[in-house]
């Protein structure tokens, strides 16, 4: 884990000497220095359409550059490579004008080695490609599916463009969507939206790691350290006319563990961690008190609410979990409470009695969705109803969770205990990186499997649209994403479209609510817990909003001295 930072930085200098002239950009005093982070889960990826994760997410984001961006304050849509864009008056029809002069990096893709200008022909290649069935496309259903006119077509192979897709001039398009849409806009910031160069896909493939973004991929990257280095070429200024990035680099640590991680920070090897270990808080913040209320503090702690939750997912298709009363079963057999005091020693925003959408969203009152309790009372019943009484009969439970995180095994342990308590059902669970076990979710290849949820934008459709029934394949052998559990519910869907198609958000959220009701009575999922994690960050990074989302925005983040 050992590196020297400032001769990383100085060598990577060197290696863009020569490709511009890039002495005209207005140069700010905050520029230079090395952002450093840790996570704990692997990067299988950084493609855009085949993103799972949040840390994939994470790096994909500085790497490439979407239509349009988030406000890191307050999630809000923000200018991306489009400029303005305005809104007919039915909510249907979007026009985007994009920058002009805006380019993707450099890279030996493209003649002379020079990256091209961005046009609307790029986006459409972008929209057509997120429209091409193939089988690592995890990102059409999410984000065009239903949404955008022609796109359905396209995918079907039913026409040979998107028909709500017009190319106005080479920097103004236009699209045309099915229904007005209150969250179509934000996922187009997601970065499994990013626009992409078709000549660098056709060159890389899978492979793609070169965008238009502040920062670019480094060859010296490792399965354990993400190099990122400063796109001298980047097109946003800031207010002041200043050139963006500040930064000269950004470092993404890839640790065995989340322990492993806060050592780091101990040692001061890094400026960011984002989860603290959570058996670990007390222990952190009494040992640290000095630094937290010295002025200024050199480390600042954060907790808030998160638009996170932790979570079971059922693999419905398999017995005996396909039947809905097995399910229930095991909702009512779990004191979640006693999960959060206990095991997590009150590290949480709560329990998830209600739903798996946090309550995080104004206007949506989780409050208000029936969830489970501990009732063991009901939970013997209903497992006797499904043929199983007293547990006699049931076959052994197999459950897959993601190491790098010793604290998923310690829940894992305690929901074995409660339920061979309360129901006599024999669990075993297996901890694999959570490249590995995703894959086998993906394939139905468990009973259950732990897993959890960052908002994608700033909606509770987010959270719902994991377990909309379109898409999930009819076999095994073809991975299902996002919806792992390949639950199907026609009155679930029915709501959940209606809630994503209203571009009235009362009525969006009444939807939702209806949608996750059914979702909760189905008992598709074990909610757990509503996420807050405590976060630790170096006094000296400035310009970096630790938002909800866990959306990070770094190109206007700087380290003084």
């Amino acid at each position: 884990m050992n590196f020297n930072i400032s001769l990383l930085v100085l060598a990577l200098s060197f290696l863009f000497v020569g490709c511009k002239n890039h002495e005209t950009s207005k140069q700010s005093d905050k520029n230079g220095g090395t952002f450093v982070m840790a996570e704990d889960n692997q990067i299988a990826t950084l493609y855009p359409l085949s993103i799972t994760s949040q840390v994939e997410g994470l790096v994909a984001s500085q790497i490439h550059e979407s239509i349009v961006r988030l406000n890191p304050k307050t999630l809000e849509v923000i200018p991306g490579l489009a400029e303005k864009w305005e809104m007919s008056a039915d909510g249907k029809i979007i026009t985007f004008h994009l920058h002009k002069g805006a380019h993707f990096q450099d890279d030996k893709c493209y003649k002379d080695g020079k990256g091209p200008e961005i046009t609307s022909k790029d986006v459409r290649f972008t929209l057509e490609n997120m429209a091409t069935k193939t089988e690592n496309n995890y990102q059409f259903n999410m984000i065009l599916k239903d949404r955008l006119v022609g796109a359905n077509e396209f995918f079907d192979k039913k026409s040979t463009s998107i028909s709500g897709f017009k190319i106005i001039d080479d920097y103004t398009f236009s699209l045309e969507l099915v229904n007005p849409s209150l969250s179509f806009i934000k996922l187009l910031a997601n970065p499994a939206a990013a626009v992409i160069n078709e000549t660098a896909v056709k060159a890389y493939g899978q492979n793609l790691k070169t965008g238009a973004g502040p920062f670019m991929y480094d060859i010296s990257s490792s399965n354990e350290k993400i190099v990122l280095v400063k796109n001298p070429d980047y097109f946003l200024k800031d207010s002041a006319g200043y050139s963006l990035p500040y930064l000269d680099s950004v470092i993404v640590l890839i640790t065995p563990s989340i322990e492993d991680g806060l050592s780091l920070f101990e040692n001061q090897k890094i400026d960011l961690i984002n989860t603290l270990p959570s058996l670990r808080v007390k222990d952190v913040v009494e040992k640290n008190i000095k630094e937290f209320v010295s002025h200024p503090p050199k480390s600042l702690l954060q907790r808030e609410p998160e638009m996170f939750s932790q979570f079971y997912v059922f693999n419905t298709k398999q017995k005996p979990f396909d039947d809905v009363k097995v399910r229930q079963a095991i909702n009512y057999a779990i004191d979640r409470e006693k999960l959060v005091d206990n095991v997590l020693q009150g590290q949480a925003i709560g329990a998830a009695v209600h739903g798996i959408t946090p309550n995080t969203f104004a206007g949506y009152d989780i409050k208000k969705i029936k969830g489970y309790t501990l009732d063991t009372d009901k939970a013997k019943k209903l497992l006797s109803e499904a043929g199983y009484p007293n547990g006699k009969g049931f076959p052994e439970v197999r459950i897959l969770v993601n190491s790098g995180n010793s604290r998923n095994s310690t829940v894992a342990v305690e929901l074995q205990k409660q339920l061979k308590e309360n129901l006599n059902i024999n669990v075993n669970f297996e901890s694999l990186p959570n490249i590995q076990k995703y894959e086998l979710q993906m394939h139905g290849k468990s009973d259950l499997y732990r897993d959890a949820w960052v908002a994608d934008f700033s909606s509770p459709e987010s959270f719902l649209s994991l377990f909309s029934g379109d898409g999930v394949p009819a076999d095994f052998e073809t991975a299902s994403f996002p919806n792992t559990s390949r639950y199907q519910n026609m009155a679930y869907d029915v709501y959940f479209k209606k809630g994503r198609d209203s571009n009235n958000k009362d009525t969006s959220y009444a939807y939702f609510m209806k949608a996750e009701q059914v979702l909760m009575d189905d008992a598709v999922i074990i909610p757990l817990w509503y996420e807050g994690s405590y976060r630790l960050l170096t006094n000296n990074v400035k310009g970096l909003y630790l938002n909800a989302m866990r959306y990070y925005d770094l190109t206007k983040t700087y380290k003084v001295k």
